[in-house]
């Protein structure tokens, strides 16, 4: 018991500390530039500093800062309150608070029944409850100023600065009075000029909403709060003459970010409606954009489908209910349907019978939503919810066509086909297989909505091919056949694998090479190199990959030669030399190898000089060339091949000789010497 009395104590103590700790005086300062003075409200920030100031005043400076875009040395002080601000005694408020309801709140709020808070022979829950009182007090004051500018002026809690000029800034300070109790003071202030003015928005996302007898006005208060407290609402009945609905303004009491008025109208009636926002300055805005439109009698009753019954001819009996009262307004039903139930419901059967409750639908689709609609015959319509009516079905849709696709260098592969013609097709599934006669697998577990697709394949796998196909799929899951499989070819970016020699031999006829591959499918050609000490030369290429042997005839006998292959694919990338071999060539019978033939004929001041041969084995080609009685020196090397050339370089009185030498493979050589003059 002694310990929960200790905490009581506490509890007490805490409160006492919290009434009598509020040692702060503060006030809080808005402006308003209007085009001939500036405006100033003034606001305490605590239930105890509005206490405060009330009872001692505040006291409001101005200091010019700038003019004429230029700062002054020295601000220009001027005291705006010889005598503090306070509220108005209670019998000045007699006939501002009988004609303005806020300024009587504010009233209420300063001169009612005491509520000083203090000490003396008041116990804890005494205290407790003047504080409450106070707290209320302030609230409901703060609110009703906000919504009476004339009212807050009347308190004191606003002032209005006439004595401004245009080109100057004046910094404002609001200094609560110092009554020497201890309390410490913060000032407010405000730095404003009459250049800041600016005109007040429209107030707009103005609606009505027209019903029976009744109209709901509705605009968002959210989004233009900073300027506009309250606003006047007003109507006319013929687009011209407007009058306010209240004498007070309308304010937003429920936090929402939009509000709302419901005003009463006759049915039939073309009503007109706008708003005017109103400041805590007491400003009113432009007016809103003008609403228009009409009270409606309204059907209160929905129709809701019972069922729908199939006969043997596939047309279906579709039931509902609807309250019988509401067959004296109803001018007649519409059966409606749609593809989704969010989707555009189209009439099927109209002008039913307010009496009937069944009607015959004799041509469904595979899917239907239905949809029954009661018209009145005033007003708007009343609607049923969807109905899904589906048709057996176990018939599944034709295979996509026009399937078409490529793979990019990163692996991305897009593929897109013709959509099909079914009005129940749900989607499709998109299959895969790596290689030619692999069955292949589905690639998602959902169906596909539309008609392209993207996949991504490894590049750099030694499968040079990759394969789809497409199925559709209705809504019943009824699976189609399959597309036809669709082809696509990776790009080449990984070398080929390289050949292996597996048999070689000299011959008489020279050197045979035989060699195996790898399963590379995009190999288009092998590479026979030849070399001395290396295989370094490229002697051959072969294009017909199923040919797997060469016969090396260009060798001499008795030469060491080392051979190699490479293997090259579709995208020109050639795999890395297969191990060398090398082989000895055998020697090869010497027949009659000689130059046949060496001519040389000046034409249009060149000599051009031709030769014939039957050498089989021929190194090099080498000529040699003497001028007048200088000595014979090289001139060219030609290639193997070459039978002829042109000197370019000659004299018309000049002799030049010609020394053409040819060398076998075996370096044994053939030469014929002429003069040309």
């Amino acid at each position: 018991m002694r310990k929960i009395k200790h905490i009581i104590l506490c509890l007490l103590l805490t409160v006492c500390a919290k009434l009598y700790s509020q040692d702060t005086v503060s006030v809080a300062v808005r402006f308003n530039v209007r085009k001939d003075m500036i405006q100033l409200r003034m606001a305490a920030t605590s239930s105890s500093s509005w206490y405060y100031i009330n009872r001692n005043g505040i006291v409001i400076e101005r200091y010019t800062l700038v003019r004429n875009g230029q700062t002054l040395a020295e601000p220009e002080k001027k005291t705006l309150t010889p005598e503090p601000l306070k509220p108005r005694p209670l019998d000045d408020w007699q006939q501002i608070a009988t004609a303005n309801s806020y300024a009587a709140v504010i009233a209420q709020a300063l001169y009612g029944e005491s509520f000083e808070v203090s000490g003396g022979t008041k116990n804890i829950a005494e205290i407790i409850a003047l504080s409450q009182e106070q707290e209320q007090r302030y609230a409901m004051a703060m609110y009703a100023a906000d919504l009476s500018y004339q009212a807050a002026l009347f308190a004191g809690w606003a002032f209005d600065d006439r004595d401004v000029k245009s080109g100057e800034r004046y910094l404002y300070r609001i200094i609560p009075v110092n009554d020497n109790t201890g309390k410490h003071i913060e000032t407010g202030s405000a730095f404003t000029g009459l250049d800041d003015y600016r005109e007040l928005p429209k107030p707009f996302e103005f609606d009505a909403i027209f019903g029976n007898a009744s109209v709901m006005l509705t605009w968002n208060y959210e989004l233009l709060e900073h300027f506009y407290s309250s606003y006047h609402v007003e109507r006319s009945e013929n687009g011209k003459d407007f009058r306010r609905l209240t004498s007070m303004p309308l304010t937003n009491i429920t936090g929402n970010s939009r509000m709302f008025r419901i005003d009463s109208i006759e049915n039939g009636k073309k009503y007109y409606y706008r708003i005017a926002g109103v400041t805590p300055f007491g400003e009113e805005s432009p007016y809103s954009d003008t609403v228009e439109g009409e009270g409606r009698l309204q059907l209160i009753y929905v129709p809701h489908i019972v069922k729908a019954v199939p006969d043997d001819k596939g047309m279906f009996t579709v039931s509902w209910d609807f309250d019988e009262r509401g067959n004296e307004v109803l001018s007649h039903f519409e059966l409606q349907r749609s593809d989704t139930d969010k989707g555009e419901f189209i009439t099927v059967i109209s002008d039913i019978k307010p009496q009937q409750r069944n009607v015959l639908y004799k041509n469904p689709a595979s899917e239907n939503y239905l949809r029954m609609s009661a018209i009145p015959k005033e007003g708007e319509p009343s609607y049923s919810f969807p109905f899904l009516l589906q048709i057996p079905d176990s018939i599944p849709p034709a295979a996509p066509t026009g399937l078409q696709g490529f793979v990019d260098t990163t692996g991305m592969v897009y593929l897109k086909w013709k959509a099909n013609t079914e009005d129940d097709i749900l989607g499709y599934r998109i299959f895969r297989a790596q290689t030619a006669g692999e069955e292949p697998v589905p690639l998602t577990d959902l169906a596909i909505k539309d008609t392209v697709f993207i996949d991504t394949v490894s590049v750099r796998s030694l499968n040079a091919k990759v394969y789809y196909a497409v199925s559709a799929l209705d809504r019943r899951y009824n699976q189609s056949p399959q597309s036809k499989t669709l082809e696509i070819t990776k790009p080449l970016l990984l070398k080929p694998s390289p050949p292996l020699i597996t048999k070689f031999e000299a011959t008489d006829e020279g050197v045979n090479l035989e060699w195996v591959t790898g399963q590379d499918e995009s190999l288009i050609s092998y590479i026979i190199y030849r070399g001395f000490g290396t295989a370094d030369s490229a002697i051959a290429e072969i294009s017909d990959i199923e040919n797997k042997k060469y016969t090396d005839k260009s060798v001499a006998g008795g030469t060491v030669y080392y051979y190699a292959l490479t293997a090259k694919n579709s995208g020109n990338i050639q795999s890395d030399k297969s191990p060398e071999i090398p082989v000895k060539a055998r020697f090869i019978k010497e027949k009659n190898e000689k130059i046949q033939k060496f001519t040389g004929k000046r034409i249009n001041k060149n000599i051009v000089l031709q030769w014939q041969h039957n050498i089989r084995n021929v190194r090099t080609i080498m000529i040699y060339r003497k001028v007048n009685d200088n000595p014979l020196t090289k001139w060219q090397e030609q290639d193997i091949s070459a039978t002829q050339t042109a000197d370019t370089d000659v004299n018309a009185n000049s002799t030049y000789e010609y020394l053409l030498v040819i060398k076998d493979m075996n370096g044994k050589p053939e030469s014929v010497q002429i003069k040309v003059r």
